[in-house]
């Protein structure tokens, strides 16, 4: 496959298809049509093995890029944002597996196009794998799996029958015993499909799994995790708002009318509508940088590898819940405020703007904020920087 050969072609190439997506979001929103068309769109682009090294066939580019398109197609297209995110961090997420077991799977994902996510929500009680012959049977129940419906490979965590010992399975998506529920109904993120997956006797060869304790802080792989995916939550959030921006730009252009006591012919000429749009504008340029910064040190983390230390552990774990608290409290805020600068008549469900909103209220309770704040605070205050877990 040939790729994009800079950063600026990628990015470009990011908001192409967003802009594809975005010329019949409003119905697919209103019919919650599935993304599975623009899945494939974003597999036959190469985005899908943008993080993958070059040695295996992939394009070989930093986490802070894949982050910017993340944003770029979230804005477009949230519930597509938030599944192309999640792939994204599931593939880095494969530094679990040993060389060159790990090199032949990025070299498979590579040549088949493959699409991946996790059924791994760490507040459900695990799998359970029993040892069966060379291998494992994986029985058990997850919610909130999102991606897994339209999935090629799924991880799927899990825990030793005997030894309690946590683990991870790589394992196609079509393999028999897996199940779908289709029980998600939320009010956002309602084409994602990030419902429950039930296993019943789940096959998992010896070489499928591995062990994965998501709290060992000398385990790389377990180190880089959390990071690595509240940094594309961080993006996620950041796209929904600044797809908002870009719609209320347009509609205010195109379609508000001025209030009857403005003096002005336009709304756009409003001066208070446009005091509303460098707000929202300064706002989220504000957050954009935090969370550009906080994926920067991700990279920094990724590219030690295992001679990573626990200070540069901690410090990207610090920059990154910062960027996803300021994040998501700038994403709701700009995705309720936009209604003010663009009027009554924008609250009309043809327009569907209220998407922006509902996909990051939604996803934002993912895990508590509250908690990322009281993380940073112990690192303000006391220099305590947090332990490793499955959400810090």
């Amino acid at each position: 496959m040939s790729y994009p050969q800079t950063a600026a072609d990628w990015l470009a190439l990011a908001t192409t298809l967003g802009h594809e997506f975005s010329q019949d979001i409003v119905q697919r929103t209103r019919e919650r049509t599935s993304p599975a068309a623009q899945l494939q769109r974003i597999k036959d682009s190469g985005l899908t093995n943008l993080a993958i090294a070059r040695e295996c066939g992939g394009a070989g580019q930093p986490w802070s890029l894949v982050v910017q398109t993340i944003r770029e197609l979230a804005a477009a297209d949230g519930s597509v944002g938030m599944l192309y995110g999640y792939h994204q961090l599931n593939v880095i997420n494969l530094r679990r597996v040993p060389q060159p077991q790990r090199n032949a799977l990025l070299e498979d994902i590579v040549e088949n196009r493959f699409w991946l996510a996790g059924v791994v929500n760490p507040l459900d009680d695990d799998i359970i794998a029993t040892p069966d012959g060379d291998g494992f049977r994986l029985d058990g129940r997850k919610g909130f799996c999102s991606g897994a419906a339209f999935a090629d490979r799924l991880n799927i965590s899990a825990r030793h029958a005997q030894t309690g010992a946590r683990l991870v399975a790589l394992i196609p998506a079509g393999r028999p015993g897996l199940s779908y529920a289709d029980d998600w109904d939320y009010f956002g993120l309602e084409r994602s499909d990030s419902g429950s997956f039930t296993l019943d006797r789940v096959r998992a060869d010896a070489h499928e799994i591995q062990a994965n304790d998501l709290e060992d802080g000398d385990d790389f792989s377990a180190v880089i995790r959390t990071p690595v995916n509240q940094s594309a939550f961080t993006q996620f959030y950041l796209g929904n708002a600044l797809g908002a921006l870009r719609a209320a730009q347009h509609y205010v252009k195109e379609h508000s009318r001025a209030w009857v006591h403005s003096k002005f012919a336009e709304a756009h000429q409003d001066p208070l509508v446009v005091s509303q749009f460098g707000e929202l504008w300064i706002a989220l340029q504000g957050a954009i940088a935090l969370a550009d910064r906080a994926a920067r040190k991700v990279d920094e983390l990724l590219a030690a590898d295992e001679a990573f230390t626990a200070e540069l552990r901690g410090e990207t774990a610090i920059e990154v819940a910062s960027a996803k608290v300021l994040a998501a409290r700038t994403a709701l805020d700009v995705t309720a405020k936009v209604f003010d600068a663009m009027g009554a008549r924008a609250t009309h469900n043809r327009f569907a703007f209220d998407r922006f909103w509902r996909d990051t209220r939604t996803h934002s309770l993912h895990d508590p904020l509250v908690h990322k704040v009281l993380e940073v605070g112990e690192y303000a205050l006391n220099g305590r920087y947090p332990a490793v877990r499955a959400y810090t």
